[in-house]
């Protein structure tokens, strides 16, 4: 009597198709998975911009915003020029969640590559935007000036590079634009 043959396994060749049905998979969810972790990045430095704006509004509105009172909140007072010049700036520190009078010594922290993760930016009175989701914010770090004197009384929060080739230069102020933030947020305050 012959006996039966029980064949429970899979073939080389269906074990093959599901390998390949897999590799595709994996390659469609790559650059989708990319995107989202890019998208993240980029909403960090939005989110950090937008926190450095609440606490300057706070700031202005409290009456901390004056030669006294910069010191105070780790922000160098720059008296110098017209009232309108007059500022209290200083460079965000996340670690701390304070400001220190200069860049020296401050570790680059902004998240977002050139890589476009797609954030839709809708904020901001700077006609180029608060935010280019095509620069390169990985060597930069989030600053702050306010100009609470003068005609014109405003905020701006903007990032600086502070490591690599562009040192001391505003993100996306490359060029013609290197002595004036091409991309920030802009708060009127009257």
């Amino acid at each position: 009597m012959k006996e039966k043959q029980n064949n429970k396994g899979f073939t080389l060749a269906e074990l093959l198709i599901v390998v390949a049905v897999i590799a595709v998979l994996v390659a469609i969810s790559i650059p989708i998975f990319n995107k989202q972790i890019e998208k993240s990045r980029e909403a960090h430095d939005i989110y950090t911009m937008r926190a450095i704006a609440d606490f300057a509004v706070d700031a202005y509105y409290s009456g901390k915003v004056n030669k006294d009172h910069a010191e105070e909140l780790g922000l160098k007072w720059w008296g110098t020029g017209t009232a309108d010049q007059h500022n209290a700036a200083g460079v965000y520190v996340p670690s701390t969640g304070g400001f220190v009078l200069s860049r020296d010594g401050v570790k680059p922290y902004g998240k977002g590559t050139k890589v476009d993760g797609g954030t839709s930016v809708s904020v901001g009175s700077n006609t180029n935007g608060m935010y280019n989701t095509t620069l390169d914010y990985t060597n930069a770090v989030c600053m702050l000036s306010i100009y609470p004197e003068g005609n014109n009384p405003h905020i701006d929060i903007y990032w600086k590079y502070n490591a690599g080739t562009n040192t001391g230069k505003y993100v996306g102020g490359e060029g013609g634009m290197s002595s004036i933030p091409k991309y920030s947020i802009r708060i009127s305050l009257k």
